[in-house]
């Protein structure tokens, strides 16, 4: 078995349709490959596919020259694109066998379908897609899907969630914002000791380069998209008393001028 697993998205659509081809699970029709289809190779994705993560990436997706999120016409146009995305995502899902492949439920993607909760904000912009601002709600049957998504999985003893290994890490009430919750990544203890799982991989907390390690080296970061064209993913060969990990993409890519 092979277990591919891609960190938060955050609406770069087309750095995820080049991960997937290039590790062979899509074709050039946006449509899961026959090796996919018919090998037992797994694919998941560790949660916050929804909300861009800079200015710079909502006037991109809105084709704006600076996004301003309490314009109408800017936001609307960014929901649509990220409703596109997700159309998208949904169709190539749909083509697969169940459990196949699984989508983990991020606190951007609770955010999004939860209009009880205030709008999250990401440096110098909110997000505030499908709220009063638009006066749009996000389409019912992707709604329905996202609702769908679990917080949590586990497969040959890996646990997989979007932020930690306890349920508490990816319970997204307001506690998760106020009591920052991705503090655990800084403690020198093994939060897997009581867990029946030898390994946890985990997204949302942003890595550059790579991967980073925590809980005592039981637990790996992959929240490593989110810069310039950057991407990375995680291939996981599980075997007898051991697992092969094998980390794929472009991890650095830097100008400096001296």
């Amino acid at each position: 078995m092979r277990i591919v697993v891609i960190g938060d998205i955050h609406t770069q659509a087309n750095k995820l349709w080049r991960m997937l081809r290039e590790a062979g699970l899509m074709n050039e029709k946006l449509e899961p490959s026959q090796s996919f289809l018919q090998d037992d190779s797994k694919l998941v994705l560790l949660g916050d596919i929804v909300h861009a993560k800079s200015r710079e990436r909502y006037a991109e997706i809105a084709a704006v020259l600076r996004y301003d999120e309490y314009n109408p016409e800017h936001l609307i146009a960014a929901e649509k694109n990220q409703e596109a995305f997700l159309k998208d995502l949904k169709a190539f899902y749909d083509h697969l066998p169940k459990d196949k492949m699984v989508i983990l439920m991020g606190n951007h993607d609770f955010n999004a379908i939860q209009q009880d909760q205030g709008p999250l904000r990401t440096d110098d912009v909110s997000h505030l897609e499908w709220r009063d601002v638009s006066q749009r709600a996000l389409d019912p049957d992707l709604r329905d899907w996202m609702l769908l998504w679990p917080f949590e999985y586990a497969l040959e003893g890996i646990h997989f969630a979007h932020v930690g290994p306890l349920k508490e890490h990816n319970t997204y009430d307001n506690d998760f914002y106020l009591l920052n919750r991705r503090r655990w990544i800084y403690e020198d203890r093994d939060y897997l000791a009581d867990s029946p799982y030898r390994l946890g991989v985990y997204g949302h907390t942003p890595v550059r380069g790579g991967v980073n390690i925590a809980s005592q080296g039981r637990a790996i970061l992959l929240d490593t998209n989110g810069y310039g064209e950057e991407y990375s993913y995680l291939e996981i060969i599980p075997l007898k008393n051991k697992y092969k990990l094998k980390m794929r993409g472009l991890f650095f890519d830097e100008e400096i001028q001296r």
